[in-house]
């Protein structure tokens, strides 16, 4: 019996102390689940905005600033508190009006706000140019006008307004996403100080990354006292709405008592490389040139008379140029075209370097006047740009329309008319005001070089037959500015042998 009692109390005891174990593991499994369930009542769960930012609405082109935005963490038990390190993005286009909403991230989760661009364009110091189309119609045609108004703010107020409309012009440019525009008023007005007219030109310069090249040659036709030289300014361009860049409001080439002052049936006529897509053209004989018509207008006005006398007055200039007495005094070229025009035109184009230009010639009547070369157009291939491939600034050593191009590789035959380049280059000074006119323009455009380039990101990317990117617009403006003093010297030294 003894030892049955032995060992039932030895069993109890055993079965008690099991009992114990699976009891502490009881607790502890109850304990653990408890704590789990406390750490899940704790879980981040969610942002949220506590504070807006001190400013939601921005002016058309404006970076955000989202100074004040407080932002915090939400729990699963309720608890918050405040984070710091959050980040805020945005899907609008800083540069078109409207309402959007901007995203604040942090720790996986999001939430939004709202935030709109309206009103007037950033100041970048320049005046804006705010077109608005009927019904917000785009403008897609370099044909068909498109109907609008137009208002220019200086320093916020307004300059002007009028009644308009809008196309768009050029023939490669047009094909670049910034797009040169053409409009005509409703009535003659002056523009920011230009005098009045209908016809004024937005040129784009998408190509040139200094943004400086057709105003340099503007300056330069001036210096060196071209009969007309088309005004300009330099505009931002707000087109229904939307921030379209950095333009030049510019005086377009067409006869006109404040334009090219010929009388109303004298001629201006291209050599356009373009011409059989003009509505009235013609082709010399001898070059096979083909050459379209400003003036008179090609499709209102011009005359089979007067087409038949401009082509037949081209024809005969060729065949003496191309003939054994082409530099007689009385009866060779000189007869046909004013040779100082002539030689003027190719000493601005050489210090220039310009290597593709339109090329403009005006004739006054159908009498005694002769061939003239102006007005100047066309620079976006010029200081030291355009079908090059090595490092920059290009090298200076090299000339332009010298060889093969117009009529300069027979007119550069004449000892006399070398002998009135080298007189002209002699009584030029030009280095200074150019070199003056590059480092006060760049500098008067910096705002609006930083917004044109966010609105068109092309700093690092060449565009067209442009040369390799510097990097930056100082870059840009520096590396032209060298290429500037180095032609001109080399130019000298070249021009001292004629």
């Amino acid at each position: 019996m003894n030892i049955i009692r032995t060992y039932q109390n030895k069993s109890r005891r055993r079965f008690n102390h099991v009992s114990l174990f699976i009891l502490s593991l009881y607790i502890i499994f109850v304990f653990s689940a408890c704590e789990k369930e406390v750490v899940a009542e704790k879980i981040f769960l969610n942002i949220e905005i506590t504070k807006l930012p001190d400013k939601t609405a921005f002016q058309l082109g404006e970076t955000p600033d989202f100074t004040g935005i407080e932002v915090q963490e939400v729990f699963t038990d309720g608890s918050k508190r405040p984070n710091t390190n959050f980040k805020i993005n945005w899907s609008a286009d800083i540069f078109k009006n409207g309402t959007t909403q901007a995203t604040v991230s942090a720790r996986g989760r999001s939430t939004t706000f709202d935030i709109s661009f309206e009103g007037d364009l950033v100041d970048t110091g320049l005046p804006v140019v705010y077109i608005d189309t009927q019904d917000q119609a785009p403008v897609v045609s370099k044909d068909d006008y498109v109907n609008g108004s137009m208002v220019i703010k200086e320093k916020g107020e307004i300059a002007s307004e009028n009644t308009m409309r809008i196309k768009g012009r050029g023939n490669a440019t047009w094909t670049y996403p910034k797009k040169p525009y053409k409009i005509k008023l409703d009535k003659k007005a002056p523009i920011l100080g230009m005098e009045e007219a209908k016809d004024w030109v937005l040129l784009a310069n998408y190509c040139d990354k200094t943004l400086l090249r057709t105003g340099i040659a503007f300056k330069l036709s001036r210096l060196m006292n071209f009969p007309w030289t088309p005004d300009d300014r330099f505009v931002e361009l707000v087109l229904n709405g939307e921030y379209m860049g950095n333009y030049q409001l510019v005086e377009p080439i067409e006869q006109g008592t404040n334009r090219v002052n010929i009388p109303d049936d004298g001629y201006l006529f291209e050599r356009d490389g373009y011409y059989n897509q003009e509505p009235n053209y013609f082709v010399s004989s001898s070059r096979k040139y083909g050459f379209s018509f400003k003036n008179p207008d090609p499709e209102e006005d011009l005359t089979t008379q007067q087409w038949e006398y401009i082509k037949n007055y081209m024809d005969e200039f060729e065949s003496i140029l191309q003939s054994s007495t082409f530099n007689d005094p009385l009866n060779g070229y000189a007869r046909f075209i004013d040779v100082p025009s002539f030689v003027h035109w190719f000493v601005f184009h050489n210090i220039l370097a310009n290597h593709d230009t339109n090329v403009y010639m005006v004739k006054a009547d159908m009498g005694d006047s002769k061939v003239e070369m102006y007005p100047v157009w066309d620079f976006e291939w010029s200081i030291g740009i355009g079908w090059y491939d090595g490092a920059r600034p290009r090298p200076a050593n090299y000339y332009v329309w010298n060889s093969n191009a117009f009529y300069y590789d027979k007119l550069l035959q004449d000892p006399a008319f070398k002998t009135r380049i080298r007189e002209l280059w002699q009584n030029t000074t030009v280095t200074d005001e150019i070199l003056n006119y590059i480092d006060e323009t760049s500098a008067l455009l910096d705002l609006s070089q930083q917004l044109n380039f966010k609105r068109w990101n092309i700093m690092n990317q060449r565009v067209s037959v442009g040369g390799i990117p510097m990097g930056s617009y100082e870059a840009e403006v520096e590396c032209d500015r060298q290429f500037f003093i180095n032609h001109m010297n080399w130019l000298n030294s070249e021009f001292s042998k004629y």
